[in-house]
């Protein structure tokens, strides 16, 4: 019972936790004084969610989040990772180009990661490979946290079809503290093993 009752605590707590960084994000955002800033801010207000939701997709499944720390890490570091492709698109590391893009870049097209899921889990499950269905889960629980927050501001873009509405502002702060929970709902069961405990680099490449 006492276990239990800890459970409930710690996932109540991460569930709030990303709501409340979300705001103190989006302040950071929105008053933040310089452009590098602003920028700092939101990239780690993106990894810091993305680090919580996984998190949580592994204490709903019952899985130790000490003994499972690199993967929040490695979730953590891929929703920051996400938003290099401005840099990319403005083939320029100025920070002043990577800003001001005409369009959106390539990582922030929600059909990309949603698509990558799809193969690589059927890949995964025709040839018994239970990491690499490990490893999809985590790639899409980093994308759609990102673009989720993102799309209070452009909607969620669906390449070739479009662009949604911007999502309104308490709507997407709900949506950032259901998605975990909704994943974890949707993914099999995290396999216990040894490599599920301690990712790295090797692994990941």
């Amino acid at each position: 019972m006492f276990l239990l009752k800890t459970d409930m605590f710690l996932r109540l707590a991460l569930t709030g936790a990303i709501g409340i960084c979300s705001i103190i994000g989006d302040q950071g955002l929105k008053y933040g004084k310089t452009a590098a800033a602003r920028a700092i801010f939101d990239n780690v207000t993106h990894a810091i969610v993305g680090g919580l939701s996984w998190a949580i997709i592994l204490n709903l499944s019952k899985k130790s989040l000490v003994q499972n720390f690199s993967s929040i890490v490695w979730c953590f570091a891929l929703s920051s990772f996400i938003d290099v492709d401005h840099f990319i698109a403005a083939c320029s590391w100025r920070l002043s180009d990577a800003v001001h893009l005409q369009k959106r870049p390539f990582f922030h097209c929600t059909t990309l990661p949603i698509v990558l899921w799809l193969v690589l889990n059927f890949y995964a499950n025709v040839f018994n490979h239970p990491k690499l269905g490990y490893y999809t889960w985590m790639m899409l629980t980093s994308f759609l946290s990102h673009h989720i927050r993102d799309a209070t501001r452009r909607g969620l873009w669906f390449c070739p079809i479009g662009n949604t509405q911007p999502i309104p502002y308490h709507l997407y702060l709900s949506m950032s503290m259901m998605l975990p929970h909704v994943l974890q709902w949707l993914m099999p069961s995290i396999h216990e093993s040894k490599s599920s405990h301690n990712i790295t680099l090797i692994d990941v490449l």
